[in-house]
């Protein structure tokens, strides 16, 4: 992904008790570090106390060209999380709204060039794939939907990487939906290396997983290896 801008939120200190709450901050601290070095321009949001898991800022919104889609996210102990990021967008972006009964988390949203791959999920349902094609409509983007099993989130297990190539864990949906992409996969072992960041032709992952490093090293990416080991406890990445 190339890009120039990155949003990132602060950790709470509400972040859940079995969470080291002053590592997940160290943590948070040299991702944003690397994100400037990588030479993005980091736009940070303030914690709010009130939502624990406000740094997973990506769940919020879902960027397309010159449009802000807002979500309402899956969680009901999320809700008011997007206002912050709303009112941040707004400055940049046409903003658009998703609304009940439809739910969904950016983070089952994989936008691979004029496709946006949508997760049905526990947090994303039809109804919010429906407005997303309905506020997409003039823009020619080809919405697929994805039936997902076993995780909380597509991008959890699936992830462009830049050049046509994605990284995927299997076993959680139906990988022949990336069948004009080339694929690198994931030893079973290593599944949450799935879950990461691809960033002006760095990809960032997470320490710890040799063989997946190795596969993406084998096809001439750079590869950036990241501690988040406080937000894997808590679903993100």
């Amino acid at each position: 992904m190339e890009g120039r801008y990155a949003i990132v939120r602060d950790v709470p200190d509400t972040y859940p008790e079995e969470i080291d709450v002053e590592l997940a901050k160290k943590q948070h601290r040299m991702y944003c570090e690397t994100l400037t070095n990588l030479g993005l321009k980091v736009i940070k949001i303030p914690a709010d106390e009130r939502y624990p898991d406000c740094c997973f800022v990506e769940d919020t919104a879902i960027v397309v060209g010159n449009k802000a889609i807002i979500s309402n996210m899956g969680a009901p102990s999320r809700a008011g999380e997007e206002k912050k990021v709303k009112e941040l967008l707004a400055k940049y972006k046409k903003i658009f709204e998703i609304t009940p009964p439809a739910t969904i988390d950016g983070g089952d949203v994989l936008k691979i060039d004029k496709n946006i791959y949508i997760a049905l999920s526990e947090r994303t349902n039809e109804f919010a794939i429906q407005q997303m094609k309905n506020f997409l409509s003039k823009d020619s983007y080809k919405i697929i939907p994805v039936k997902i099993k076993g995780i909380l989130h597509l991008k959890s297990v699936c992830n462009r990487i830049g050049n046509d190539y994605v990284l995927l864990a299997k076993g959680y949906f139906d990988d022949e939906i990336f069948s004009g992409y080339k694929k690198i996969v994931t030893p079973k072992e290593e599944t949450y290396a799935a879950n990461c960041l691809s960033i002006n032709k760095k990809v960032l992952i997470a320490e710890g997983y040799p063989h997946t490093k190795k596969l993406i090293e084998r096809e001439g990416f750079d590869v950036i290896e990241m501690n988040v080991s406080e937000f894997k406890k808590g679903d993100g990445g």
